[in-house]
């Protein structure tokens, strides 16, 4: 045996065991001696036998078979030279006495069989803790897709587009524009779409009740004239090719804001 090489964990078992050929005995004992490494893992692998054997014992399994059964299975693990392997190997053999000699004491909770199991085999669970000073953020919470808008549409009358808002609420927002095409629109957003209630004629939208919200205007350029009439009031009149606002964008008292683009 070459002493500059770590014992592999079957050799370690079976000199344990006192198993070992007495032609490898004296060159093991001696690597022990001069290697801390593998004398560590001696008394790793001695400490696990006793605690094994206590278990086994706890569980009324006669000790010569399962010191047998262990025996067997570390011979079977002498070409392991890599003591981390070979520990896992063991306790795969521990197990499997255990399976055979104490199925029924493992199964109990609260067993020492079944508790030691699940501390050298098992993995550990792993638990996401909470950073230190920082409360566990809140759940998430659905956001609500925004609300389509509502309106309608009509082709001019003889050309004339005329639009009228009554009821309209002081906090809506009226915006107007020029489009290409050959139908006037009205679109109710937000808040003025709840309450809002649509009338058409030739060449005519009204609006009723629109509440606290946007009113989008859309007006053909083609269209040869249009006005859009908030609360009684004119608020915007076609001029030729643009749009243009004849009374002030703020109604006395603080009426709907109204503005033209295009």
């Amino acid at each position: 045996m070459t002493v500059n090489r770590h014992l592999g964990e079957g050799t370690l078992q079976a000199l344990l065991d006192g198993g070992l050929p007495p032609g490898e005995r004296p060159a093991a004992e001696a690597h022990l001696a001069a290697c801390g490494e593998c004398a560590a893992a001696a008394r790793e692998l001695r400490a696990l036998n006793e605690r094994a054997a206590a278990l086994l014992a706890q569980g009324d399994v006669p000790a010569p078979v399962a010191q047998a059964q262990m025996s067997l299975r570390a011979r079977r693990a002498r070409r392991s030279t890599h003591w981390g392997d070979a520990r896992q190997a063991l306790l795969r053999a521990a197990v499997l006495v255990l399976a055979l000699a104490g199925v029924a004491a493992a199964a109990v909770p609260g067993s020492p069989v079944r508790a030691w199991i699940e501390q050298a085999v098992l993995p550990a669970k792993k638990e996401t803790l909470p950073l230190a000073g920082r409360a566990p953020a809140p759940p998430a919470q659905p956001q609500a897709a925004p609300s389509a808008p509502t309106g309608v549409s009509i082709r001019p009358d003889a050309g004339a587009v005329r639009v009228v808002l009554t009821g309209a609420s002081p906090r809506l927002r009226v915006t107007a524009r020029l489009v290409d095409g050959d139908r006037a629109s009205v679109l109710a957003r937000g808040g003025a779409r709840a309450g809002a209630r649509f009338r058409t004629a030739p060449g005519r939208i009204e609006v009723v009740d629109a509440g606290a919200g946007e009113i989008e205007v859309e007006i053909p350029r083609a269209a040869r004239s249009a006005t859009v009439e908030v609360n009684g009031r004119v608020r915007v009149a076609k001029d030729g090719d643009s749009l243009r606002v004849p009374a002030p964008a703020g109604a006395p008292g603080g009426g709907p804001a109204v503005r033209v683009e295009g």
